[in-house]
């Protein structure tokens, strides 16, 4: 038995090495610190949504219902306006919500019984989580109203009321609007065919760039450990052609991994649903036509551009950091800088409406140029083309500048021997 804890306490030290902690340490400190920011940002997103309720009937029951509605929303009210006005108008306040318009006629249709109808538009400006969840949250002003509705009815004992529309007096006319495009269609079905576009890509890249990451610094890390770089080197080949041969490969390989990811979660996404989550009806791909949901021949080459520049650019990083590898095992713990970078904007994408950030985070975030691919494809559908091919164009520049630092280091005779060591001098 002393043997087996012996040995036991050898295996655990021999695989608790720095190289190990450190990437869990890294992690420890990014999940708190995006924890802690996310958290921030759940509470402004606490705070009530404004919304904009048009008071077209200034009736004392509408004028009860919209003074309720201040209690719960930090609402706007106006009176005597069209939709198209209100709708404007909530276009250039980025912090509106949602339109609510009372109809002239609405008290004398609930008077008689008959089923009243509030038009609602819904101002998709951003298809995070919280994003949605503001969306989500406005639709309680139709529920509350429905209930006060309801009370009145019952009160009021109106002879000859339907009983269902004394349990719903009042039915919501969806729309949702999309910058200038306006469909009549539950938000709810809108945010859930975004959600399942938007969600897949980062899911995708995130892995795509962390296999291929690993696999070019591990290849360079085994040719430095069984010492084939120097053979490699000796050849009479360009060293920036070297450079140029590995990062390419690396890109093929990436680009196959990711398609074949793709088809792959495409299906288990089907067998999940019964096929339910990728067939829509042809009302909603009416309506998503009409708000500009769908990528078309440019938005689909924007996307692959900014994909392939991430993807790029997470190479050229992984192949620097190879290089100061001891051997295979140091792999884990060189590259862990690497995935912190792909991770903070890969958690932030899923879950922080980035309308609402300040411009600092912003500016921090797309600094970073993981954070291009992942944000490509909401930008693409919001009809942001200048932030998709800025950020392609950042990430190209970010990419030729780490070739550029790359192709110097191999020109160096110190590639063979350059390495960061965790490991504790022996003593002499």
């Amino acid at each position: 038995m002393r043997n087996f804890f012996t040995l036991l306490k050898k295996e655990i030290r021999e695989l608790l090495t720095p190289q190990m902690i450190l990437p869990l340490i890294l992690m420890m400190i990014l999940f708190a610190a995006i924890g802690s920011f996310v958290g921030r940002e759940a509470k402004k997103a606490e705070k009530p949504s404004k919304v904009i309720i048009v008071q077209n009937d200034t009736s004392s029951l509408v004028e009860q219902l919209t003074e309720s509605a201040k209690s719960k929303f930090e609402s706007e009210i106006v009176r005597g306006m069209s939709a198209q006005k209100a709708l404007e108008k909530a276009r250039n306040d980025n912090t509106v919500k949602a339109v609510f318009i009372f109809p002239s006629n609405f008290t004398a249709l609930v008077a008689s019984g008959d089923d009243a109808k509030i038009e609602s538009y819904y101002l998709l400006r951003s298809f995070s989580s919280m994003g949605t969840k503001n969306i989500t949250s406005t639709k309680i002003f139709l529920a509350g109203i429905n209930e006060q509705v309801s009370n009145y009815l019952i009160l009021t004992k109106i002879s000859g009321a339907n009983v269902s529309n004394l349990k719903n007096p009042v039915t919501a006319i969806d729309n949702v609007v999309v910058g200038d495009k306006l469909a009549a269609v539950s938000p709810d079905a809108v945010l859930g065919f975004v959600t399942q576009q938007t969600t897949f890509i980062p899911i995708i890249l995130f892995i795509v760039i962390t296999m291929a990451a690993q696999m070019i610094a591990t290849s360079i890390a085994s040719e430095k450990e069984n010492k084939t770089l120097e053979t490699l080197l000796s050849l009479p080949i360009s060293r920036r052609q070297i450079v140029a041969t590995k990062l390419i490969g690396a890109g093929i390989v990436a680009l196959l991994m990711a398609a074949v990811y793709m088809f792959g979660f495409k299906y288990y996404i089907d067998g999940l649903s019964g096929g339910q989550a990728t067939n829509i009806t042809a009302e909603m791909k009416q309506a998503i036509g009409v708000l500009g949901l769908r990528l078309d021949l440019s938005g689909y080459l924007m996307l692959g551009g900014s994909l392939f520049f991430g993807i790029l650019s997470a190479l050229s990083i992984a192949m620097i950091l190879g290089v100061f590898a001891e051997d295979t095992k140091a792999v884990q713990g060189i590259i862990s800088p690497l995935m912190v970078l792909v991770m903070i904007p890969y958690l932030l994408t899923l879950l922080v409406d980035f309308n609402s950030v300040g411009q600092g985070v912003k500016y921090l975030i797309y600094a970073i140029p993981f954070s291009h691919p992942f944000l490509a494809a909401p930008n693409i559908f919001m009809k942001n083309y200048a932030l998709v091919l800025g950020g392609i164009v950042y990430q190209f520049m970010f990419f030729l500048v780490f070739v550029f630092i790359a192709a110097r280091i191999f020109s160096s005779d110190k590639i063979t021997t350059i390495k960061l060591n965790f490991s504790k001098k022996k003593s002499q």
